[in-house]
């Protein structure tokens, strides 16, 4: 049987190679012009939290089964990448939540790539996914993909959608995620623009749960320049370390509300013009996350020609913030009544998780960041088998499956490993498509 797969990120490779491996003729369709997708810009960790309560508290109101299923298989699945040629770097995530492992992004794509064209599998650049087609009884039976030489149809007995979901759709996550106008950076590869996700939908499929959510990070806010390869290098991983502040001037989430920093990037994308300030003074500065500390990244920020001011007082933090368009007063209120609060053993308002020490010490640094979005949350529903279910009976569509962030659901309520989910799910996805075939 021909299994086609619509993406050549790490879920695309993983799916297609597996495929192969078990007998099938693969043909793996990349809209760009190399493969990789979003996984040669990331850090290259790839893990799971260490048990299912503890999946369940950091991730809710995702899907329970599918948590399950990157929980029992990703040791194997990461056993077999580095069987494959993945270039494993550490089996340690630095994260006592978690387990897994770090692979160096670049390396281990190539690998991939030189597995499936050893094993007899086609890989098709500059070749983009179009369409589902499907026979009278609901099957799909192919695709359309366009490329340089127009539009063409391959027929297949399966197809794996592992596009990427859709963070470079401007209307959807404007639609789904931001709800208003504003457009968040992406901070992963831009190809990733929901044709797998809307080409499901065509065909009756049922999307997920968390289709307001993205997983993504805070970087430095215009006028930053920055390349894709420096997406991990620019992140600003600190906010728990801040007080975060909007335009109006006001403290708006809980900074430390998880050690990932994922729901503040959310709310963050929920501000007016969708930035935000992180306020810091000498303490916060000297802070770390993992190797890196505050005072580097915030560094790293002001390299990038990104705004970050400093001053000798909270005061005048406050009139060179107002020179930026944040209302003095409120800013300076909303400082002065967070440090009362902590001083004084309250609660502030919103209220704060973890630790929590006053703006006191000389000089204060204020960095202004916005929500980039690296991969969705929400995308179609599926089995254990990874086969795409349909809205009607919630019943698999014949001949469909997905993987990588294409399946939605899994992190609904937090974060997860989006590099997981494309092992993992690439890998279940081959395994199904072959057998039911």
């Amino acid at each position: 049987m021909r299994v086609v797969i619509a993406g050549g990120g790490l879920a695309g490779l993983t799916a297609a190679l597996r495929a192969a491996e078990l007998g099938a003729r693969v043909t793996l369709l990349e809209k760009g012009d190399r493969p990789g997708g979003s996984f040669v810009y990331s850090s290259g960790y790839i893990w799971s939290y260490v048990d299912l309560p503890t999946f369940r508290r950091e991730a809710p109101g995702g899907d329970s089964v599918l948590q399950r299923l990157i929980l029992e298989h990703l040791g194997s699945c990461l056993t077999w990448l580095e069987g494959e040629g993945g270039r494993l770097h550490s089996r340690e995530t630095g994260n006592p939540l978690t387990f897994g492992a770090r692979f160096d992004p670049e390396k281990t794509a190539s690998a991939l790539v030189e597995r499936l064209d050893a094993s007899g599998g086609e890989l098709l650049t500059d070749t983009a996914f179009e369409a589902l087609l499907d026979d009278d009884a609901g099957r799909v039976t192919g695709v359309l993909v366009r490329s340089a030489g127009g539009l063409r149809d391959y027929d297949a007995g399966a197809v794996i959608l592992a596009s990427g979901g859709f963070a470079g759709d401007p209307e959807l996550v404007g639609r789904h995620i931001v709800g208003g106008p504003g457009r968040m950076r992406v901070r992963a590869h831009p190809r990733s623009t929901g044709e797998g996700f809307r080409a499901a939908l065509r065909k009756g499929a049922l999307a997920s749960a968390g289709l307001d959510e993205f997983y993504g990070r805070n970087l430095p806010a215009s006028p930053a320049k920055f390349t894709p390869e420096q997406f991990v290098e620019v992140s600003q991983l600190y906010g728990r370390y801040a007080v975060a502040i909007n335009g109006r001037g006001e403290r708006y989430a809980d900074e430390g509300a998880d050690w990932s920093e994922t729901a503040l990037t959310r709310a963050t994308a929920h501000q007016p013009g969708l930035y935000a300030w992180y306020v810091l003074d000498a303490t916060g500065l000297e802070g770390l996350v993992r190797e890196r500390s505050v005072k580097e990244m915030v560094e790293t920020a002001r390299s990038t020609g990104g705004i970050v001011i400093q001053a000798a007082s909270l005061t005048q933090l406050a009139d060179k913030l107002a020179e930026q368009g944040v209302p003095r007063e409120a800013s300076l209120r909303t400082v002065k009544e967070y440090n009362a609060a902590i001083a004084a053993g309250e609660v502030p308002s919103p209220p704060r998780t973890g630790s929590a020490v006053t703006l006191r010490v000389p000089p204060f640094v204020a960095v202004k960041v916005a929500p980039s979005i690296t991969h969705t949350v929400g995308g179609l529903t599926v089995d254990a088998g990874c086969r795409v279910l349909r809205a009607e009976d919630e019943r698999p569509i014949p001949g469909l499956y997905a993987a990588g962030v294409d399946v939605g659901g899994v992190s609904v309520g937090g974060y997860t490993s989006g590099l997981a989910s494309a092992v993992v799910f690439g890998k279940t996805a081959a395994e199904s498509a072959v057998a039911d075939g």
